[in-house]
């Protein structure tokens, strides 16, 4: 079939109609400039380039699930409903233009949920806001920002139909006109209505005319949309065809991909949800807030299954699809259970640096279901502890940083030699596998250099000063990162070593913090004649009383550095002469 061209006007009824919205498609994200310059270049007769579209044969239709497009979005999380398939004569797929035609519908029949056009009182409550043309802004000349020449605009309340220098027209009452005859009769009203509350010169009339004239052809009479349509019933030729139109643009993640190839064999199930849901639960149903994605999740599916962690669509058999399917009640679980145990442990949205470290955590938990890494037996006490730091070295040595392809399956290749029926974590094993790859692994010298470069203030603070200590609990106990010789006394007696010394990683603590506001500012040697000597080993603060004074603090710092060296040796297990 060869392309063929249509009008706006011809083409917008049937969307939701006849034009839906496959699973694959990925959510509406145009913003209200990007609507503003499609209808720009329309206005202007740019070509907006062609559409594709999958008529879908009528025996696949219940193979498919179909959604509709959406007439009122917003910035983020348009989720598209799902549409009622049974009763259509006709379903076409959009594969290639679904923005495009979104940004149509929105533009012309729809609106825009963001900021309140007037500033005051619940400005920032988003409102839903149509789309304005300013008639007596020149289009032969660019407007304000340079990039359009209409100025087409969005806003919340029926903006003033003039001022000093504007007119603006709700683009949408364009599609009122009825025929060539009924547009000459709309001008003549546009005019008028505006000569009646201004003076009109010959020029601004011929704007307005002008303006609304090109609104009407490029809606009603220039073939704006040029498409194609693909008819093959092959599901697997038309997933291709989907990817390589959607290559071009903001290029699909591998969890588009995947998640697009998983609906398509899901069956009746809602799979798109089913993911977006978990997502959902993750990031705001448990015990902290995080900023997980599906990248994570379906990254976490390709791990635990033990499928190519680098993969090619066309891999994603409808086999491999129902693995993933008939196995998702587990790999949630094991998910789950991984997010629960490192919210636990202090870490969450806040101070996550890389959801991939977690991805191993996750493999280890679905090998064994029934560990948790919460309970008070011995297992989970022993490998949450292990857990613990072999994640937070991962995620301060940036072990799963950038390409992590390669880094996950070595990982989960030592994962799976080293199970062992008791469950024990292999953190050596899994530190000589990030050495033998040239990273940055727990016990090395880097690695202790890494931690002492961390300053206060850094996102990574608290991830190395929970090292230090053997709670597992610091994200269930209130808690803050104290400065042992406080920031006062620094300004009071060393107001020239204040930078250097007083946020070095030597100085910190990581205490309860009802201790902490009892401390406030008072001097180190204070405070210290306050406390047991348990107290000084849980901090690994010197002994030696002479040390607690702010004069001496380079040599507060050295003894300090060695009590926290050797506490990282005994909790990586390194070998003395390695530091």
């Amino acid at each position: 079939m060869s392309y063929q061209s249509e009008t706006i006007e011809a083409v917008l009824p049937r969307i939701n109609t006849t034009y839906l919205l496959p699973a694959m498609q990925r959510e509406f994200v145009w913003t209200e400039v990007q609507i503003c310059e499609l209808f720009d270049s329309l206005m202007r007769r740019y070509p907006i380039s062609s559409f594709l579209f999958w008529k879908v044969p009528p025996e696949s239709r219940d193979d498919v699930e179909a959604y509709e497009f959406l007439s009122s979005v917003k910035a983020s999380q348009n989720r598209s409903p799902l549409a009622r398939s049974r009763g259509r004569r006709e379903i076409t797929f959009v594969l290639d233009g679904q923005q495009r035609l979104t940004a149509l519908l929105v533009g012309l029949q729809g609106t825009y949920l963001g900021k309140k056009t007037k500033i005051g009182k619940g400005a920032r409550t988003p409102v839903p806001k149509k789309m304005y043309l300013d008639l007596l802004h020149d289009g032969k000349y660019p407007d304000t920002n340079g990039e359009t020449y209409y100025r087409f605009a969005f806003f919340d309340i029926e903006p003033l139909t003039y001022n000093s220098n504007s007119y603006w027209f709700e683009v949408g009452r364009i599609l009122d006109v009825n025929g060539q005859s009924g547009f000459d009769d709309f001008i003549d009203t546009q005019v008028s209505a505006l000569r009646g509350r201004r003076t009109l010169n010959t020029y601004e009339a011929e704007v307005v005319e002008h303006n609304l004239k090109n609104l009407f052809e490029a809606v009603w009479l220039n073939d704006a949309v040029s498409y194609y349509t693909e008819t093959d019933p092959d599901h697997e030729r038309i997933l291709e065809i989907f990817v390589r139109a959607n290559s071009g643009g903001t290029k699909l993640s591998k969890s588009d991909l995947l998640l697009s190839t998983l609906t398509l064999h899901w069956g009746t199930e809602n799979a798109r949800e089913v993911i977006n849901e978990f997502v959902k639960e993750l990031n705001c149903g448990l015990a902290h807030k995080n900023n997980f994605n599906k990248d994570f999740v379906m990254k976490s599916c390709l791990v635990l299954l033990d499928l190519p962690v680098s993969y090619r669509v066309s891999s994603f058999t409808k086999e491999t699809c129902a693995r993933i399917k008939e196995r998702w009640p587990d790999v949630q679980q094991a998910i789950k259970r991984a997010v629960d145990a490192v919210n636990v442990f202090g870490i969450d949205e806040n101070n996550l640096t890389s959801a991939n470290a977690l991805v191993p955590i996750a493999y280890y938990l679905y090998q064994h279901p029934r560990l948790t890494l919460l309970g008070e037996s011995n297992a989970d006490v022993l490998n949450a502890k292990q857990v613990r730091i072999w994640f937070i070295s991962a995620l301060l040595n940036h072990v799963l940083g950038g390409t992590s392809d390669t880094m996950l399956s070595k990982l989960r290749e030592t994962l799976q030699i080293e199970k062992k029926p008791n469950c024990d974590f292999p953190i050596a094993a899994l530190d000589e596998t990030v050495r033998a790859t040239g990273r940055v692994y727990a016990s090395s010298k880097k690695a202790f250099e890494n931690i002492f470069s961390i300053t206060y203030g850094k996102e990574t603070c608290f991830l190395a000063l929970s090292l230090l200590y053997d709670d597992r609990n610091w994200g269930t106990i209130s808690h803050s990162i104290d400065h042992l010789f406080p920031r006062a006394e620094f300004k009071r007696k060393l107001p020239d070593r204040l930078g250097s010394y007083c946020d070095d990683f030597g100085n910190l603590a990581l205490v309860i913090r009802d201790e902490n506001s009892g401390k406030k500012d008072r001097p180190l040697d204070e405070w210290l004649a306050t406390r047991s000597p348990e107290y000084l080993k849980r901090h690994l603060i010197p002994p030696d009383p002479s040390l607690w004074h702010i004069e001496r603090f380079e040599d507060f710092l050295i003894e300090r550095r060695k009590l926290i060296q050797a506490r990282l040796k005994y909790v990586f297990s390194t070998d003395e002469e390695d530091i």
